[in-house]
């Protein structure tokens, strides 16, 4: 890590109150809540797993989706897709344990304190052999997970693609009005591009009305940045978009995926900061998840601007917790493979 010391700012160690169903040892008949552990990433006696294992972390912040007038309401995101995750049918077996590790919490410091608060928490996370999965929270989470991400791996991954599932591109430029929920790839680019190194971004699900010019002539000017809207996506046969997902990938020796719940039309993910009358299809959304976990390239994955005081019947969360259920599987089985 960055700091000497363990001691993590802005961290709240996990509490069991999503997880009250009792241990069942059972893999026929458990769930998610009797199956995830609790860990304290500040406790430094804590020996790195042998095997990859995964940990959640919540990151309690829509700061950034207030600063970019959005509905605020996603900093109860993490608590809702949990109890949501909770629900589902344990199916990853005796090897694979999944550890609740706490949120960043910081009501009353700044989002960037809080993404460097959860830059360090996700380097913990790798340090310790824990495959990071960051519950959102405003999509201002993409850059502290980033970093983390960057960091935490700096000697042994030099080329980390950024795969985005979002209706926007989430580069806009902020030195004026300062980083929010829509700057945050446009900041992991000034990153790379201040210290020379590597980026290459593709965002899969663009909604022409939901940028301005200014964002696509910056992506029509800049290496490395790709994109389909989401009515290419709903054009194309399924396996045009893979072949295209798999070229642009190629050269990428991991991948940080982040899945934006506002990428999906709103009949099946009301409760987001920025609802959409046209979005992704959640199955074919699945299905190039699935495609690109099982690629074995990715390095961390989050889902971002589950709004629970905006959603109908939890469909929203649900489905956020039903892309981990999903992406967990197809994880460790290539893990083991």
């Amino acid at each position: 890590m960055r700091k000497e010391e363990i001691m993590l700012q802005d961290y709240r160690v996990a509490r069991p109150y999503s997880y009250l169903q009792a241990s069942d040892k059972d893999l026929y008949t458990a769930k998610w809540g009797n199956k995830i552990q609790l860990l304290d990433l500040n406790d430094d006696s804590l020996p790195a797993f042998d095997t990859l294992q995964f940990g959640l972390i919540g990151f309690k912040s829509d700061k950034g989706v207030y600063i970019n007038n959005g509905r605020p309401g996603a900093v109860e995101g993490p608590r809702e897709i949990r109890h949501q995750l909770a629900k589902m049918p344990w199916h990853l077996g005796r090897d694979i344990e999944v550890y609740d590790v706490g949120d960043i919490d910081g009501p009353n410091r700044t989002m960037e304190q809080l993404q460097e608060s959860l830059s360090y928490a996700i380097e913990r996370m790798l340090q310790l052999n824990l495959f990071p999965i960051v519950i959102g929270g405003g999509h201002e989470t993409a850059f502290g997970h980033y970093v983390g991400l960057k960091h935490g791996t700096r000697k042994d991954v030099s080329r980390l693609g950024v795969v985005n599932f979002d209706v926007h591109f989430d580069l806009r430029p902020y030195y004026k009005s300062g980083p929010n929920s829509g700057t945050g790839f446009r900041q992991m680019h000034d990153l790379n591009h201040d210290r020379g190194e590597y980026f290459k971004y593709l965002v899969l699900g663009i909604q022409e009305h939901s940028n301005n010019l200014n964002l696509f002539d910056f992506v029509a000017k800049t290496d490395n940045i790709d994109f389909l809207t989401s009515q290419e996506m709903y054009k194309m046969p399924y396996d045009k978009i893979r072949e295209m997902v798999d070229e642009f990938t190629a050269d990428m020796e991991k991948i940080y995926l982040t899945i934006d719940m506002d990428s999906f039309n709103s009949a099946f993910a009301p409760g987001v900061s920025a609802i959409q009358s046209l979005g992704n299809s959640p199955q074919l959304t699945l299905a190039l998840l699935e495609h690109l976990a099982a690629s074995g390239k990715l390095l961390g994955f989050d889902v971002v601007e589950t709004s629970p005081s905006h959603d109908i019947d939890h469909h929203t969360a649900n489905l956020a917790a039903t892309f981990i259920f999903y992406l967990t599987r197809i994880i460790a089985n290539t893990n083991v493979d």
